[in-house]
């Protein structure tokens, strides 16, 4: 094995190494010099031959006769026929003979032109009677025919034919063109039946209609339209046999080389060539009968397509195309002959038709047929249906209807399970149309005013149709009339600023009301929970915005608020009583509105003190009557549970804010200290009877303002001594007295104390010192401040409150630093000897008490 693998390979002998490039380097000379130069050559040659006998005709052979000029056409043609048999049976090589049958089919063509040219060309014409020259070319043609089926030779029969079809192209002479291109178009048909020769026969279509457009449409020197005068009927005559000789051979082949794709694609073209020469040929003065060629052409078609479902039953493509050309052509020829509704109708009808038909047969292109003719019937409808008129508003109904039996099959065949294929295509396809139909028939033939109202009555007995019709997409894709009808009422009336009648709003209020209640009851459709909470959500702001702006426009500002505030109770209960909850939330706009309406009124003027309580009230009523909803109905759910008792709560706070507002404007401020402290005393009641962290938080709040008004307010406004503002100082110290006695009751931490008992120390400090200092600031300052602070420290001692205690250390504090601050230097001898007699007294006793119960204060601290 190693010797062997060691062994060089054999070269390659020499004949391989220069053969071998060969035919690639030469193919495409081989593929041009055998097959292409000889065809070019021979259109060539016979081009030449057509100048030359023009040439020579008037060179050189004008002294010949025609039957001189025949016999030379003729003779060159039989030489080319010898030249190409002879060659033929010579032939050593393949290429060879290839090139003998292209010299042989040319002397065929040959032939051909010069019979034809011996009765058709004046100046060759030997021949008088059209009927003997007309069996000559069908005999040439037959012989052509004979030689190409009997050489089992496609490139003899395409050459010939090709070469046929040329000449009768170059050759403008009456009517042969047609006559030729029917003989050869039967020519080709026949090399298909027998020979299978598909290539020939697509050729020749293509050759043959091309043909007849040149003869048609091309004088010599220019191209025009055809007119009457040129005989139109004869050519159009001329193109149904050349259709039906196509069309022929589509169903009689059964060669596999024209199957399937193939014969689908040959009767396409051949019916699209027709129907294009056939109207090219015939629209400039029979414009008024195209509907009918269009309507003909289209139900022949549909007749092949059942001739074509029982002789070809293997090829549905042909099938498929003869249906969908059938169909267009019919639609067209509809389109064509009527217009407005009259062609919507009939269009709705024939999608109904073919949606019947698909679904027996199972057929997907006449389904596709329905799908196209009803989008077609849509546009009709809807770009014809004119305002205002009762035939365009019945006719738009019925289409929409025809448009609905459509869905409803569609609905019958899809029986998908309940809950899937939300919404299915076919279904909603066909009730978007019908929607579309009816919005522009109501639009239309509706008041302005009155079409939001109307629109929303229809989408209620959409809604309601699933009772009838059994089908999901109609109310579900119906619920767009709704939401339509309310777009349109709010651009409406919103910006102009004026109401319809009541009625109006009556009915958008009811339409709306009533689907909230619908869609959260029914349970036929398998609609997802949460796009039944959205469509109840939406409608419920709707119906609130509308009832808002109805009340608004009816009511000035200050009665609104009042009727907003009433209206959100009223709503919230009724949804509470009807379990319609989004509606409830719905109506805390209303309230929402209210108390901005009252933030207003109070920024702007000074209005009755009674309205602007409403809103109070009405945060108030929601937040108890949340809570007491929730001890009556414990089991409910967790989140909902959360979210609304936490909603309550921000509603409490709300009327927190808001009461605070209503006392700083309606209150006197020489009454705020006191009325706030008034209400934190009977806050801070509450919240021990009930243990309420809540009410004694607010109570804090109250209390703050009391003393915070105190303190802001200048002693002009705040006078000096004024028995209640003492009250409520002192009722703030009891609050913390009675807390810190009740620590079960009232749950304050001890800073909270602190902080309460430094707030109304110091508080009574600056009442003590504005009420003294109405009479006298000087020594009865001082021996007042002496007097608070032994006061605050002896409180501090019998309460054992440290803080109380530090209080009156600090306004002993003040008191000794005013001494040698003013007392000193302002005041007279006596009254200053007072002062610090006094604060000396209070030092003293202070002093003794601490030292004698020196033991008992470590115990305290």
């Amino acid at each position: 094995m190693p010797e062997a693998a060691a062994q060089p390979e054999p070269e390659p002998s020499r004949e391989t190494v220069s053969a071998a490039p060969m035919p690639a380097s030469r193919s495409f000379e081989l593929q041009f010099g055998t097959h292409w130069a000889p065809r070019i050559g021979i259109v060539l040659v016979l081009t030449a031959l057509v100048f030359f006998g023009n040439f020579a005709y008037q060179n050189f052979i004008v002294k010949l006769g025609p039957g001189g000029k025949i016999a030379l056409m003729y003779a060159a043609s039989i030489a080319l026929l010898g030249a190409g048999a002879w060659w033929q049976r010579k032939a050593a090589t393949p290429s060879l003979r290839n090139y003998a049958q292209v010299l042989f089919g040319g002397g065929l063509a040959a032939v051909y032109f010069t019979t034809y040219a011996s009765h058709h060309i004046e100046r060759v014409r030997i021949i008088e009677n059209p009927m003997i020259v007309g069996v000559m070319l069908l005999a040439w043609a037959g012989f052509m025919v004979w030689i190409a089926d009997r050489k089992k030779s496609e490139l003899l029969g395409m050459f010939a034919v090709g070469l046929a079809y040329y000449t009768s192209v170059i050759t403008r002479a009456g009517s042969f063109t047609l006559y030729s291109n029917l003989l050869l178009a039967a020519a080709a048909m026949v090399f298909l039946l027998r020979n299978r020769w598909t290539a020939l026969s697509f050729g020749s279509l293509f050759a043959t209609y091309a043909a007849y457009g040149y003869w048609r449409f091309f004088d010599g020197s220019q191209w025009h339209w055809a007119t009457s005068a040129e005989g139109l009927w004869s050519g159009g005559v001329f193109l149904v046999c050349y259709w039906m000789v196509f069309a022929a051979a589509v169903f009689l082949s059964k060669h596999e080389r024209l199957a399937g794709i193939n014969r689908a694609t040959f009767f396409t073209i051949n019916n699209g060539a027709f129907f294009l020469m056939f109207v090219l040929t015939m629209m400039q003065v029979q414009a008024g009968g195209f509907w009918k060629f269009s309507l003909a052409l289209g139900i022949v078609l549909l007749a092949l397509t059942v001739l074509a479902k029982e002789t070809l039953p293997g090829e549905i493509a042909t099938a498929n195309a003869s249906l969908v050309q059938g169909l267009v052509l019919v639609t067209v020829g509809i389109i064509a002959k009527y217009s407005g509704l009259q062609l919507a109708l009939l269009l709705g009808f024939e999608s109904v038709m073919l949606l019947f038909i698909a679904q027996l047969r199972k057929n997907f292109i006449l389904e596709a047929g329905a799908y196209v003719s009803a989008a077609m019937a849509t546009i009709a409808g809807v770009s014809d249906i004119d305002p205002f008129e009762s035939r365009g508003l019945y006719l738009g109904i019925g289409i929409g209807a025809l448009m609905v039996f459509n869905a409803v099959l569609m609905h019958r065949r899809d029986k998908t399970p309940s809950d899937d294929a939300i919404p299915r295509p076919g279904p909603s396809y066909y009730t978007l149309l019908a929607m579309v139909l009816w919005f522009v028939a109501i639009w239309n033939n509706a008041a302005r005013e009155s079409f939001p109202p109307i629109l929303a009555a229809v989408a209620v007995v959409i809604t309601l149709s699933v009772y009838v019709l059994g089908m999901r997409e109609l109310p579900i894709l119906g619920q767009g009339y709704l939401f339509l009808a309310h777009a349109a009422w709010y651009m409406q009336f919103l910006p102009s600023g004026t109401l319809p009648p009541w009625w109006n709003q009556g009915a958008m209020i009811a339409c709306s009301l009533g689907l909230v209640h619908w869609w959260h009851r029914e349970k036929r459709l398998p609609m997802p929970s949460a796009a039944r909470l959205f469509l109840q959500s939406a409608y419920s702001l709707a119906i609130v915005i509308i009832t808002a702006t109805w009340v608004g426009k009816e009511l000035i500002p200050l009665h609104w608020m009042v009727a907003a505030s009433g209206l959100a109770l009223g709503i919230t209960a009724y949804a509470v009583v009807t379990r319609a909850w989004p509606l409830g939330i719905a109506a805390q706009l209303l309230l929402v509105l209210s108390i901005g309406q009252s933030v207003v009124q109070q920024l702007q003027g000074d209005p009755p003190w009674q309205h602007n309580l409403v809103p109070i009230a009405a945060l108030l009523a929601f937040s108890f009557g949340t809570v007491a909803w929730f001890n009556v109905k414990p089991g409910n759910d967790a989140n909902v549970r959360g979210v609304l008792l936490q909603t309550a709560l921000l509603y409490r706070w709300t009327a927190v804010a808001l009461s605070i507002g209503w006392i700083w404007n309606y209150i006197p401020e020489r009454e705020l200290t006191w009325v706030f402290a008034l209400l934190a005393a009977f806050l801070f009641a509450l919240s021990g009877r009930f243990k309420n962290q809540e009410l004694l938080m607010a109570t804090g709040v109250y209390s703050a303002l009391s003393i915070g008004f105190f303190w802001a307010g200048e002693p002009v406004r705040s006078p000096g001594f004024y028995f209640p503002n003492l009250l409520a100082i002192l009722a703030l110290l009891a609050q913390q007295r009675v807390a810190a006695h009740f620590p079960e009751k009232f749950n304050m931490p001890r800073v909270a104390h602190a902080i309460a008992v430094v707030a109304g120390g110091t508080t009574l400090w600056l009442f003590i010192t504005r009420a003294v200092g109405e009479v006298e600031r000087g020594f009865y300052m001082t021996a007042s401040w002496s007097v608070l602070a032994l006061a605050l420290f002896g409180a501090g001692i019998v309460l054992r409150e440290r803080v109380y205690r530090w209080l009156g250390l600090a306004v002993l504090a003040l008191a000794l630093g005013r001494v040698f601050v003013i007392d000193v230097w302002k005041l007279e001898t006596l009254f200053r000897i007072l002062s610090f007699m006094a604060l000396g007294v209070a030092l003293l006793l202070l002093g003794f008490i601490y030292n004698k119960y020196q033991e008992k204060f470590r115990e305290w601290l």
